[in-house]
């Protein structure tokens, strides 16, 4: 086993792998408990065939350990970061993989705030894992298993202000794309409560469709719906609820920067949140940073990484952030990326407006980006001395009229290459060369 077990979010692995033996899970709980007494966790889980398991060896782990577990099941990623503060416990947990398929498992940590772990938070449990490992772990203590029986219907609470009938003018037909994911149950509920036409697509999960040609990641089965169904509005989650993209009426995706350019409008005309800066990330278009800067806003660009984001808008006190990859932020509701709570914004927006999505979200003009994924079978390859001298050099480039982003994945063994620009036949031909360049070294 690596000498890290951490990535960008949480631990991520495929579910077959050692760190999600009843070995490891016992030590990472002992490290995760540490000897603290009354330590209270809430844990939920995804659709995957491997949550139920993973779940049931951790809990049990955890409650050998002392810890005072409650089992929220199959819930959503930010229900567990709302519910670990309104319930008062001392961690959060949930077993998932988010968007990776359902090979992939994952185990995401929330802090007592509903926070995502620090680095250095991490980092503790990490040095603990590697000290227990290796050893004769005696488990002398007891502690409890609890079962939350409405998760969801506290999780239901953070959006009461929002579902109120008259936010929602005009009757909208919406498509959503559940992703076979854990978002599946609630969506119906809170959505069952507004004023809309609602079509559901891929929210029958058997354990292996999670994320499978669907959801954020896969926006064509949204497309095709909202074509087919004549809707004026699609929404598609990922498999733990947590980020969300979208398309028009005609079927143009909508992404993060789209819905953050949408949500900054509609707060200033509204003059709710007070906001005076957004968040982004390296990953952001120059287009959606011009058009903040535009309208008057400071724009700050994070690490790529939801938990990135919210460090960096805490640091500059900024109420709204997120991720292009559809993780939005807005402060004054938790500090997850929840797609339910934005799903509910956008509806209003265009319900209120009484436009059309289309010209509600052509808001500015996008740079052109390429983005490619080049996959690694070698475990080293983030070492490679070759790999990172061509990163660094297309990184640091001194092309004023194209930006580079080339980095590791933290949750998958590739490398995402992004090259940004105003001339498309310029960007596409550079991230070919970029690709093939990186391909020959592998």
């Amino acid at each position: 086993m690596n000498k890290k077990i951490f990535g960008t979010d949480g631990i991520r692995s495929l579910s077959s792998d050692k760190i999600f033996s009843k070995l490891s899970l016992s030590a990472l709980s002992k490290s995760i408990i540490n000897n603290k007494k009354n330590f209270k966790i809430i844990i939920g889980r995804d659709t995957r065939e491997s949550s139920k398991k993973i779940e049931k060896v951790f809990v049990n782990a955890l409650k050998d350990n002392g810890a005072n577990v409650f089992k929220a099941g199959l819930v959503p990623t930010p229900t567990i970061s709302y519910l670990v503060e309104e319930l008062n416990c001392d961690l959060g947990v949930v077993i998932s993989a988010s968007h990776n398929p359902y090979q992939y498992n994952g185990i995401k940590f929330f802090n007592k705030k509903g926070e995502k772990l620090t680095d250095f938070e991490e980092v503790r449990i990490q040095n603990n894992f590697f000290k227990f490992i290796n050893k004769n772990l005696k488990q002398n203590k007891k502690g409890k298993i609890n079962i939350i029986n409405n998760s969801l219907m506290i999780y239901k609470n953070k959006f009461d202000k929002i579902i109120k009938k008259n936010n929602f003018p005009k009757k909208l037909k919406v498509v959503f794309d559940c992703a076979n994911g854990s978002s599946y149950r609630i969506a119906k509920h809170i959505f069952s409560k507004i004023k809309i036409k609602p079509i559901y697509i891929k929210d029958k999960p058997n354990g292996k469709n999670i994320n499978y040609k669907c959801g954020s990641l896969y926006p064509q089965s949204l497309v095709r719906e909202v074509k087919k169904k004549s809707a004026d509005f699609g929404i598609s989650f990922d498999g733990d609820g947590d980020r969300i993209v979208c398309c028009d009426e005609n079927g143009k995706l909508i992404d993060g920067d789209k819905i953050l350019a949408c949500l900054t409008e509609y707060f200033i005309y509204k003059k709710d949140l007070n906001i005076n800066s957004v968040v982004g990330t390296l990953m952001s278009n120059q287009g959606f940073e011009n058009f903040i800067k535009k309208v008057g806003l400071k724009f700050y660009r994070a690490k790529v990484g939801d938990k990135f984001v919210y460090e960096l808008m805490k640091k500059k006190k900024s109420r709204l952030g997120g991720e292009q990859s559809g993780h939005i932020i807005i402060s004054k509701f938790g500090p997850s990326g929840d797609g339910i709570l934005i799903a509910l914004y956008l509806i209003k927006i265009i319900s209120e407006y009484n436009k059309q999505a289309s010209k509600i979200f052509n808001i500015y003009d996008s740079y052109f980006q390429v983005q490619k994924n080049i996959r690694f079978k070698d475990s080293k390859y983030q070492k490679n001395i070759r790999i990172n001298k061509l990163i660094n050099a297309y990184n640091n480039s001194s092309n004023k009229d194209v930006r580079f982003l080339i980095r590791f994945s933290g949750t998958e063994p590739l490398i995402r290459i992004l090259v940004e620009g105003k001339k498309r036949s310029v960007i596409n031909k550079l991230s070919r060369e970029i690709e093939n360049k990186l391909k020959k070294i592998s």
